[in-house]
Parts: structure tokens; sequence; C-alpha cells
């Protein structure tokens, strides 16, 4: 009878206990909300200085934006302000013009902007001289989100080290986000403490509290056994404590596409437009949507109505609709349906494989009807080529022929067509295709080809690492943008004429960011899936471009393959080089590597190594150069053995490397091995280089040391540089990648540095000079005057590109073991000196000096002479050959 009794206590005593939690909690519904004791110190406004003017206009004559933006240091409004850009257009800067009871004012016409009322804006608030950025993520202003008020203002508040925008004081003071943590859990956050909170799922309250407590921080748990509903919208609605203010947001369900519960929706089958000659499937995925509608367009661009066709949502969150009819080279998007674009976004399939105009609408593509017009490319196949022998030469599509020194056909003037324009000269020197034929490389990398965030009818010079449509050709190579065809067709022909010239063509991929992360077609499908955010909710910028997509998400990590793909199969790709691909994650690189070494076993898959700022993605899975060794079937830039040679990247740009004036000599013995560091040994992870389209030429950043007198000087041409200066340039610049074409793993080269290339003599001035993204054509191109200026270091790198490509095939370096038995490297002070032993036992030496060099000889007692960079007249190969500064000596016996 007592343990009756002791039961019937303990029962009553879990009740009392329960009832007096739920009592304390004050809520109401199927799940717990939970509060902090955290009481906000409170969000400060206002200066204790004026230091700008304080008349600040009342009313605006036309439609303006004005930004109010506190900082806690009044003294920076002088300094700080703003980079505003319409939406896709270039971006411009605004300086702080006011002072007021907030903080600082600026105005902005929306006609100077160029926009309308429904369009966006985006903004950076940035330390102006210096670039520095209050929050890393770009932000946008959606002017339809915002409302006009009676002096013709759109209002904008923004603060110090916050990433949000808000349209009124209140709405920034109180601070309102949340955000599920899990799929159990949303968590709340204020700036001000909360008296009574909802949450509303949908049109239904969900449950709902009173809180006695100071609290900023609430969390609400979901009752055991349920979880959310991903195609319902949840609302939290609270009144604060102090001012009864009332305030809403919609809770962020970016953590639930980590959850378990979201793995439900991952789908492995085909989407984007798939033709045939009878009818059409459109598959596109989005498990938020409520509504997806399909609008087929005659034009790829311009004022049309569409057909339109209602799609219909399938398991794992897949729209589809079959369209009978042949629909070849009709174009076609998607209007989008959501929580977050409630009134429609109409956007193009990420999967659309061409398309108009400058990107805007897709287009169905019957690939047989192109391929059939192009004779012989049935017979096209990428050439398969060792890492070991392979000599990339980097350029974009227009350097090759941008300079009037290229005299080729001016239709096909920086076009696809006119880099395989054949017959070019210039005072008797080749040019354009025959130049790089003639220069032996057996891979040609293209910076980006995809279509890009620019106007295409009115093309300026852009690097294109800005992505619009990933599997889309840019249309301003072709001779006819508006056609998606043609693009396609032009760029299959010089995928040919390479290909009959034995050169792979290799392409620069960028799926680390996009363009503009709000308002793509990645955002509109998936509000917050295919983009990474901070610790705060906002978007991670470890691209540098203001957001970084999320490879670890497993349907970008489909779309990444699923695209690469595409391009090696479709046109016949070499290979791929990524762009900061230390922002993907290494299993995503690992089986993109392993899929497309199923459709080209000898396929070459490169990136850089790093990242463009910090990332969310944890250090161990990010594929950068630490965790080489966790690479399967790809390498990365060996920029170790760059920096030794020339300090290049973001070292300081009086800093010399080994061949050009200084003397460390760490690395170098490495990477001529093909290793990275003492590390990372592997001659098929390494590539191996000193220039590429980043930073500086070669000829450049050799006069950025400042050792010829004050760079900017001598760029603008104040100081005259001798001959006998000029002639150390060079040699020091022939000297760099001679060291490069004699070492291990894929050698890699800039365009133009086999002439002596530089940008500064193209006009460039001050950053141009190393970062010139933007510049002009004439900046960044080929001029061919440097070849016949250059004839004999030209012909000295034809040698070189000759003997990198002997590796495998006449010495038999095809691995990191015969490298280890048959290739030895002496690196001592101001020589290198290599030796190989080749497959029929002929002995090759290589001796490299640098400047520092004095009264050393070499045994080449028995050699014959293949290469003397300095082509002296005087040089005979004995026991006690004597070895000048920034020579480069190869002989075999």
């Amino acid at each position: 009878m007592k343990k009756n009794i002791s039961i019937i206590v303990l029962a009553i005593v879990m009740v009392l206990c329960l009832i007096v939690a739920v009592a304390c909690n004050n809520s109401k519904g199927p799940g717990v909300f939970t509060f902090e004791e955290s009481e906000s110190g409170g969000v400060k406004v206002g200066n204790d200085k004026l230091l700008m003017p304080t008349d600040v206009p009342a009313s605006a004559d036309e439609p303006s934006i004005m930004i109010h933006y506190w900082r806690s240091n009044a003294a920076d409004y002088t300094s700080w302000g703003f980079w505003l850009w319409a939406d896709g257009a270039d971006g411009q800067v605004y300086n702080i013009e006011y002072q007021d009871s907030y903080g600082s004012v600026t105005i902005v016409k929306l006609s100077t902007l160029g926009v309308t009322e429904n369009d966006k804006v985006g903004i950076i608030a940035r330390e102006q001289a210096a670039w520095n950025k209050d929050t890393e993520a770009d932000r946008f202003i959606n002017l339809s989100e915002y409302t006009i008020d009676s002096n013709n203002y759109y209002h904008v508040y923004l603060y110090q080290g916050d990433g949000g925008l808000y349209k009124n004081v209140e709405e920034l003071t109180h601070g309102l986000t949340a955000s599920f943590v899990s799929d159990t859990r949303i968590t709340v956050n204020t700036k001000a403490a909360v008296k009574h909170i909802e949450l509303w799922e949908g049109n239904t309250l969900l449950a709902e509290a009173n809180n006695n407590k100071a609290s900023t921080t609430i969390h609400y748990d979901f009752a055991e056994g349920t979880t959310p509903d991903i195609s319902q919208t949840y609302t939290v609605k609270v009144v604060f404590k102090q001012d009864k203010y009332n305030a809403e947001c919609k809770v962020g369900i970016t953590a639930l596409y980590e959850s378990e519960m979201f793995d439900e929706f991952n789908y492995d089958g085909e989407l984007g437009a798939i033709y045939s000659s009878a009818s059409t499937t459109f598959k596109v995925w989005s498990p938020v949507s409520n509504k997806i509608v399909l609008n087929i367009y005659q034009n790829g661009d311009g004022n049309e109505t569409p057909q339109t066709h209602e799609m219909s949502k399938g398991d794992k969150g897949v729209f589809s609709v079959t369209v009978n009819g042949d629909l070849a080279a009709k174009y076609y998007t998607y209007t989008v349906y959501n929580d977050t674009y409630p009134s429609g976004a109409e956007i193009v399939d990420p999967y659309a494989k061409s398309a108009g105009l400058s990107g805007k609408r897709g287009q169905i593509v019957n690939f047989d009807a192109i391929n059939s017009t192009i004779v012989g490319w049935n017979d096209v196949s990428p050439k398969a080529y060792d890492a070991n022998e392979l000599v990339v030469w980097e350029t974009h599509v227009a350097d090759v022929t941008s300079s009037e020194t290229w005299k080729g056909t001016e239709a096909n003037r920086k076009k696809f067509l006119g880099m395989i324009e054949q017959g070019t000269t210039y005072e008797g020197v080749k040019t354009g295709f025959d130049h790089i034929v003639e220069l032996g490389v057996n891979a040609v990398q293209l910076v980006p080809i995809f279509d890009q965030s620019n106007n295409e009818a009115y093309p300026e010079f852009n690097w294109g690492y800005n992505p619009l449509n990933y599997n889309v050709l840019e249309g301003s190579y072709s001779s006819n943008a508006s056609d998606g065809y043609v693009r396609i067709k032009e760029f299959k022909q010089l995928v040919q004429a390479f290909n009959g010239a034995n050169i792979n063509i290799i392409m620069d991929v960028v799926y680390n960011h996009v363009s503009a992360a709000i308002g793509s077609n990645f955002d509109v499908l998936m509000p917050g899936y295919y983009f990474r955010y901070d610790s705060s909710g906002d978007m991670s910028n470890g691209s540098g471009c203001g957001n970084e997509t999320a490879s670890d998400h497993y349907m970008f990590r489909k779309f990444m393959i699923d695209s690469v793909c595409f391009w090696a199969q479709e046109y016949k790709l070499g290979g791929f080089r990524f762009d900061l691909m230390g922002l993907h994650d290494i299993e995503t690189m690992n089986q993109l590597a392993a899929a497309l070494k199923k459709i080209n076993p000898s396929i070459i898959i490169y990136g850089e190594p790093w990242t463009g700022g910090n990332t969310p993605l944890d250090s161990s899975l990010q594929a950068k150069q630490s965790n080489t060794n966790k690479f399967e079937g790809y390498g990365q830039f060996n920029d170790q053995m760059r920096d030794s040679l020339i300090m290049g990247g973001l070292k300081a740009a009086t800093d010399k490397g080994w061949a050009t004036g200084g003397t460390t000599t760490a690395n170098i013995a490495n990477g001529l091995k093909g290793f990275t560091n003492a590390s990372i040994k592997d001659l098929y992870k390494t590539v191996n280089y000193v220039t590429c389209h980043d930073n500086y030429t070669l000829h450049d950043r050799i006069i950025a040391t400042g050792q010829f007198g004050k760079a900017a000087d001598v760029f603008s041409g104040d100081i005259v540089l001798t001959a006998e200066q000029q002639a150390t340039i060079k040699q020091m610049a022939m000297l760099a990648n001679s060291v490069v074409f004699s070492s291990n793993g894929v050698n890699f080269m800039l365009a133009g540095e086999e002439f002596l290339r530089s940008k500064a003599a193209g006009g460039a001035v001050g950053d141009e000079i190393h970062n010139s993204y933007e510049s002009s054509y004439k900046v960044n191109e080929l001029d061919y005057a440097l070849k016949v200026e250059n004839a004999d270091m030209f012909a000295n790198y034809q040698k070189l590109i000759a003997f990198k490509k002997m590796f495998v095939k006449d010495f038999g370096l095809n691995s990191n073991e015969a490298v280890a038995a048959n290739y030895a490297v002496e690196v001592d002070g101001s020589v290198i000196t290599i030796t190989i032993t080749a497959k029929d036992n002929t002995v090759w030496k290589i001796v490299h000096a640098n400047g520092s060099v004095a009264d050393v000889t070499a045994d080449f007692a028995g050699y014959t002479l293949y290469l003397d960079t300095l082509n002296s007249a005087s040089l005979t190969l004995s026991a006690e050959t004597p070895i000048a500064k920034y020579q480069t000596i190869i002989a075999s016996k």
C-alpha cells in the first residue's frame, strides 16, 4: 500500500510541476516557447558631433532614395559612403552629404541610378578610399517593398555592423528576426524586450505566449513527433514590452535545408528542357514554390506575349509539364510563385542550354540539328594528354584578336570565329590562331565563356567572372548574340579547329558565386537554399563578390556535376579550371571529378585552392591547398613556387623572387618535382605557373619591384629605361618561365608572356596594371608588335614548350615514382641544376641561374646544346661552362 501511495504522490507532483511550467511559460499551442533573460542594452542612434551639413532637403523634385546610415564615430561620415548599382548594371560611388538626428544622410535620385519603383538597387556601405566594407555581403534595396512618402523619398536605414536594411527607425531599433535553427526549433532575436509573441503557420495561429521576463532571445520548440511543413510560411508577430510597438517577420528556413527532414526532397533525375522533335518536357526543382508557369517565346528578347503552360508539382518538389510539337530554337522562361516572391518572378531556367540576347530567356536546343551543320564535328575528340606533358596557355577570347596588330577580318574581331581565323600576320610574324599553333602549346584555357551578366548588344571588356546562365555560352563572342544557336555552332567550330591542331580547350568555370544573388534564378526557385549564410543570417561573402554558393547542398552539388558533364560531353572539352575552388567542398569536387573521368579518363581538372574571403564552410571540408591530399582526380595551382620565383599574388609589389632580383629558394625544388610543398607530393595535383590573368604580367611585375626606378614613373614613361635595363627585365621574365617549363606537373602560362606582354603598355594605369578585369580591350590586348620586337624570346618559348612536351613520351615521367627515379634537382643558392635520365638513357641537364650568380661554371662536357635563353654567341659547352646571370641552359648527351 505504501508503494502505491508513493506512486500517487509522485504522479501528483509531476502534474503540479507541469502545471507550474506551463503557467510560467504562459504559452498556448502544440509547442513550447522559452524566454531567455537577455535584456538588450538598446540601439544607440544619433552622434555627439555634427560634422556634416544638417540642411537635409525636406522634399525631392523626383523620386529619390534617402539613405540613413549610422556610425558610432561621426568623423567617419567624411570618408565613408556607398557603392550603388542598378541590378545587373555597373556601380558608382555616392558620398555622404548630410547629418541628422539619426546619423548620416545620402540622397540619390532613381533617375540617376536608371531604376524605377519596381527595381532593385545594390548597396555597399564602404570606406571609399580603401574599399573597406561595413558588412561583407552585398545588399539589395527592393523598391517594390518600400513606400515612397509625400516628399518623394524612399527611406532606407542602415546601422554600423548590421547587415540589415530597414524601412524606419522603429524597425531598426527593435530589430526582430526569426529563423529555424533545426527542424524542431525556431529562435527569435530582438533588440528590445518582448511582451507578447505569436507564431503563425500560414493563416493559422500555431502558438502564442506572454512574457514577463526581459527577453530578447526566444525559442519555440515543436512538440515531440511534429515537424515543420516546408510548404507553409511561418511568421512571428510580437508586441514589445516598453513601447507596445508591434512587429512581424517571416521565419527563415535556411537551417531546414541542412536537416535530415529535407533529404526527402533530394532529386536525382534530369532537369531542364528535355527536347525531342515530338515534344519537350520541362522540369524544374522548387519544393518551396506553390505555382510555376512555363512561358514560351518565339524570340530571345523584345516585347512579346508568351504562350503559357501551368506546371504540375510532383514528387521531390519537381514541377513539370510536357508541351507537344517541335519547339526547337524557341525560347522559354519560368514565372515562379512562392512565399518570397508571392507576385511571381520571371526567371531563366538554371538548366537552360542556350539563351537569347543578354541571357534574358533560355532556349530550347536541338543539338543534333546544330551538329549536322558542322562538317566533321562527330570526329572531334579531346586529345588524351598526360598531365605531365600539358602546357596550358590562358587567354580571354577577345585578347587574341582585339589588337590592331592582329590583322584579321574585322567582323571576327573579339569573337569565337576570330580566335580560329587562319592566315593572319603582322610585319611577317603570325598572329591569332596561327600564333598559338606556332607556339606549340597543347591546351588553351579560356577565361569564362559562359553567359555573363552584361549587355551583349553593346559589349564592353569583362573577364567574365559574373555568372548569369551557367550552361549557356556568352553571346557577345558570337557573330549574332540574338540567336542562341549561333553561339553554339561557332564555339564548336572553335573547339574543332583547335582539336585539329592537337590543342585541347579548357574551360574556366565560376560556380562559387553568381553575379547577383538576390533575384537570381537560384534565389527565386529556392530562397536561402543555394547560397551560404553567416551566423547573423546574412549572405556569406567568401567569394568577395557579395555571395557564395553552397556546393555542399545536395541540389547545388547535383547542378555543378550536371553542368560540367554537359559541357564536357556536348562541347568535347579537354578540361576545367575552377575559380576559388576553396569555396567548394571536397566531397563535391571528388564526385564531380569522378563523373568527368567516366566521360573522359584523361580530362584535366584543377582550380584555385583558396577562397576570396571568410566562409562558413568548415576548413576541413574546403577544397583548399592544405587539404590537397584529400583531392581525388584533380589538382591545384602551386602558388608556393610562384611566390618563390616572382613573389606574385598578394605579396608586396616591391618584393623580389628568385628570378626577379631576390634570393629565396623556398619550395622551388619541391615545385620542380611536381610537389606543392613538403607535405603535398603529387605531380598530378600540381599546376606550376608564375602568372595568370589575375595580377601582373611578368614584365609589369618586375617593374613593380621598383629596382629600375619608381614603378609609377616607369609605367607612365616619366622614367625611360636604358637598353641594358630593358634587357635585364626580359631576361628575368624568361628565367621565371624557364624554371616553370622544366618542372613536373601541369605547366601553365599567361598568353603573351612569350613576347613580354605588358598591360601598362596598353594604357593601364594604377590598379589596372595588375587587375584589368574591367579595363579596356586595349589594355588587355595581345600586341603582336611585341612578337616582332622579341622574336628571340618567342623562339625560346617554342623550345621550352617542346621540351616540356617530352616529359612523358621521351622521358617517361608519367608517375611520381618515375620522377623520383629519373629526375634529380639541386638548388644551390643562385643556381638550380636538374638532371633527367630519358627512356633511351639520354641524360638531359638543365641549369638555371639568377641575378646573384657570380663566377659559377657547370659541367657540360660531352653535351649537345638544346637551348641557351641568352643566345650567347660565345657559349661553348665544356667541363667548365661559365654560367651568366638570368641564364638557362638545356643540353643532352
